[in-house]
């Protein structure tokens, strides 16, 4: 199953491998729940029709949950999907959480602002694309982690995640997930970065379309 073998070996190298320490940059005064939910990685899922056009979308990482102690629905049904996978990695615990993760993800303010602008853009269909968080894991700090920290899951999952999935075009929601794109000009695929800015500007306003074009270009041209 295409995503499996980045999401497994993020699982085997552990949160620390990521971050200085297993702890390090977790959300501060959680209930038991919450922590526990906190340590599981989120790695986004693969459309059953991806290979028709072989899109991935990279976000930046999950954000980082709950502010009143209390899980939300959406995690109440993710995450025990999401945590089994994490406790023992196999085949059928991945697709698994990655359907929990496909069915909630569409509800959330990042799709509902920008994906299905993206998906738009492309003539795209849900299942045919991928979604993924470069750093599939919650941080105290939300998107503002540090760079050190953006190179390891560089290397250890972006890399190998882009690797297994072969993706014709690579879509970065903002600059921040784009600087974990090492290859810009990698000759197997196109990269373009999605303007996420919550201020629909004239400068905003143009970027995004300028990147639709580019969107629309590339899937409908023939090379792969």
């Amino acid at each position: 199953m295409l995503g499996f073998h980045s999401a497994r070996a993020v699982v085997e190298h552990g949160r620390a491998a990521f971050f200085s320490t297993g702890s390090a940059d977790l959300p501060l005064g959680r209930s038991a729940q919450l922590q526990a939910h906190d340590l599981v990685p989120q790695f986004g899922f693969v459309g059953d029709r991806y290979k028709e056009k072989r899109v991935l979308i990279l976000g930046i990482n999950p954000g980082n949950g709950p502010r009143d102690d209390v899980p939300t629905p959406a995690d109440a049904r993710m995450l025990p999907a999401l945590e089994a996978f994490a406790n023992a990695p196999t085949p059928e615990r991945f697709a698994r959480a990655s359907s929990a993760y496909m069915a909630e993800c569409q509800r959330w303010p990042v799709w509902t602002r920008h994906c299905k602008e993206v998906l738009g853009s492309g003539g795209l269909s849900f299942d045919q694309i991928a979604y993924s968080n470069c750093l599939p894991w919650r941080t105290d700090s939300e998107s503002r982690f540090a760079n050190e920290i953006a190179l390891r899951a560089t290397e250890l999952y972006v890399e190998p995640l882009i690797a297994e999935l072969k993706p014709k075009i690579v879509i970065a929601l903002g600059k921040r997930a784009a600087t974990m794109l090492t290859k810009h000009n990698h000759p197997s695929y196109e990269s373009v970065v999605w303007n996420r800015a919550q201020a629909a500007t004239p400068n905003v306003i143009a970027e995004r379309a300028a990147a639709a074009a580019r969107i629309f270009a590339v899937l409908s041209s023939g090379a792969h």
